[in-house]
């Protein structure tokens, strides 16, 4: 633990924050983790690295994974959860009468947010990004894209395995909902994207794309939005409607339910074809990392490299 504090102190100038909720949402997650990693050795034979999680005393919005000697630690600003709840807490939640149920509806929004970041960040650990220490930034991009969706497929899953059929879809939209409001403020914090007459410059100009180490908001917003497509299996099978309960909550919360919304079909294609460009690069990182299970994998004991979520 020394060692830890030591690190945080001496790279970040950062503190370790420790609350007994904080511990509590800890633990449930290194119990989750530890949960997958006995079944895929169980299932599949193959030892997948566990990690120690820690809050940190930062306001904003973000996460990062290093590697600390042999540990694999993942480290979560207070702000995902001390932030988040007073921003969301501002928002119109008109759609839940019950202050209880909306407490309790944001509540789950926030801790949805703190699982999809603590798997954004171990998806580093468990596809080989931490020990490969890829530099160009195209690389980086595809690695962050990757952890997304790690992420919000390991989610899916898990909603739907400890759902009940008639609460999955409500589940699956906090998740998505938690996700949004997440990359929205991060969006904000960073001021790292304008739209306005400069689209296409933050979609193709080189330079900017150089200077950039993850995927932009949009872009992560749209491809975990496409995710949604879930099939719900009953006495027959229909398509649960996510993706549309998504919109029209999003349309109440911020307040657009009487606004006519302008087309923007232009856009959209713009950022959707940057999309396809980052599908595509994943396949040249799982070239360059040795994925778990290959016996051939190599793991730099010795280099310590944070990746920022």
């Amino acid at each position: 633990m020394e060692e830890i504090i030591k690190y945080l102190e001496d790279e970040f100038h950062k503190e370790i924050y420790i609350t007994v909720d904080g511990c509590n949402l800890i633990n449930h997650l290194q119990e989750m983790i530890t949960r997958e990693r006995i079944v895929i050795n169980e299932e599949r034979s193959i030892f997948v690295p566990g990690c120690q999680l820690y809050f940190v005393k930062d306001e904003s919005i973000n996460a990062f994974t290093s590697k600390i000697g042999q540990e694999y630690c993942i480290f979560v600003n207070k702000g995902i959860i001390e932030e988040q709840k007073s921003y969301l807490e501002g928002l119109d939640w008109s759609f839940i009468s019950d202050t209880k149920q909306r407490k309790a509806y944001i509540e789950s929004i926030i801790e949805y947010g703190f699982f999809f970041i603590v798997f954004h960040e171990y998806a580093h650990v468990f596809c080989g990004h931490v020990d490969a220490g890829l530099r160009k930034a195209t690389e980086k991009k595809a690695q962050e894209y990757e952890a997304d969706i790690f992420s919000m497929d390991y989610l899916v899953k898990y909603i739907e395995f400890y759902s009940n059929t008639d609460d999955c879809t409500e589940e699956l939209e906090k998740l998505f909902l938690a996700v949004y409001f997440l990359l929205e403020r991060m969006q904000k914090q960073n001021g790292a994207e304008y739209y306005s007459n400069r689209l296409i410059q933050n979609y193709y100009d080189d330079d900017r794309s150089a200077m950039r180490s993850h995927p932009l908001d949009a872009q992560r917003i749209i491809y975990l939005y496409e995710m949604l497509n879930i099939v719900i299996v009953t006495d027959k099978i229909q398509m649960s409607p996510v993706k549309e309960n998504v919109l029209e909550k999003l349309r109440i919360i911020k307040q657009l339910a009487d606004v006519e919304l302008p087309k923007r079909d232009m856009d959209y294609l713009i950022v959707n074809e940057s999309i396809q460009e980052l599908k595509k690069s994943i396949w040249d990182i799982r070239e360059k990392i040795p994925r778990i299970g290959n016996d051939k994998r190599k793991i730099d004991t010795e280099k310590n490299s944070p990746i920022a979520n």
